[in-house]
């Protein structure tokens, strides 16, 4: 659907703060969809404006001088056809995401997150079919990252950040990457050898033999550079091969082009 057939979503904006407000107008003055219809600075005057206007959407701040962003919610939801509502605030507070979802807003958004979460709130609200259509086109990569030390793990999945939409899960053993492979979509592995329960080639053992798991790309990262414990991790399964200390660049070239790989067979 293009920009110039999607209705435009008239929003009231509330908050206490004048300084915030112009902020706000100027960051959704860029965003094409949504057109600003009024602006309030208090609780009450919000509930007024949305009676008044009948705006699509209200963001809503948290705090006001005469009531809290939570009860002026409540209010509007009263009203028939309420608009929906995001609360914006500046505290990254559960409680106070658990108020606002109570009160019966739809959105939640921490002001110091505004600029790269609010339009995505809002197109999630608005443009649902599209916006599943985004996420679909950019789907989650999971990497497995298996290593009896944290600190390798967290030099590993730094190293590994570049990856466009990338989702790192943890395994500090043989089992625990066992139990992750069995019950999740994992689309990478970078695998230890010398763990203190389930060794490496045994976690290989396990991928190679099951035929919803055989096709995992599993990078073997390990102390052990000599030629016969290679060939056995080949001869396991394994698809690469590093030894540490290892270069930065190299890892991430590696699983990018595993990556690929994998995309283009599951597309064929």
């Amino acid at each position: 659907m293009e920009d110039a057939k999607i209705k435009k979503i008239r929003t009231l904006i509330v908050d206490d703060s004048s300084d915030f407000l112009e902020v706000e107008k100027g960051f959704l003055s860029m965003e094409s969809r949504i057109e600003i219809i009024g602006e309030a600075l208090n609780g009450e005057q919000s509930i007024e404006l949305v009676a008044k206007l009948k705006p699509d959407l209200v963001l809503m701040d948290f705090v006001l001088p005469d009531m809290t962003g939570v009860e002026a919610t409540k209010k509007i939801k009263e009203m028939e056809k309420p608009p929906f509502v995001v609360i914006l605030t500046l505290y990254d507070n559960p409680e106070y995401k658990n108020l606002a979802e109570k009160s019966g807003a739809e959105g939640f958004v921490i002001k110091s997150e505004f600029a790269t979460n609010l339009i995505p709130v809002i197109h999630d609200l608005f443009f649902a079919e599209s916006g599943k259509k985004e996420k679909e086109q950019r789907r989650v990569v999971n990497i497995l990252v298996v290593d009896d030390s944290a600190t390798m793990r967290r030099m590993i999945m730094a190293c590994l950040m570049p990856i466009k939409d990338v989702k790192f899960i943890e395994a500090a053993n043989g089992l625990e990457a066992i139990e992750q492979i069995a019950i999740g979509k994992i689309d990478l592995l970078t695998l230890d050898l010398n763990m203190p329960d389930v060794h490496g080639l045994e976690v290989l053992g396990f991928l190679r033999q099951h035929e919803r798991f055989k096709k995992i790309p599993v990078i073997v990262l390990t102390t052990k550079g000599d030629e016969a414990s290679r060939d056995k991790a080949f001869k396991a399964g394994a698809t690469i091969y590093m030894t540490k200390p290892f270069r930065p660049e190299e890892l991430l070239g590696n699983a990018k082009k595993l990556l690929e790989k994998r995309g283009g067979d599951e597309k064929g």
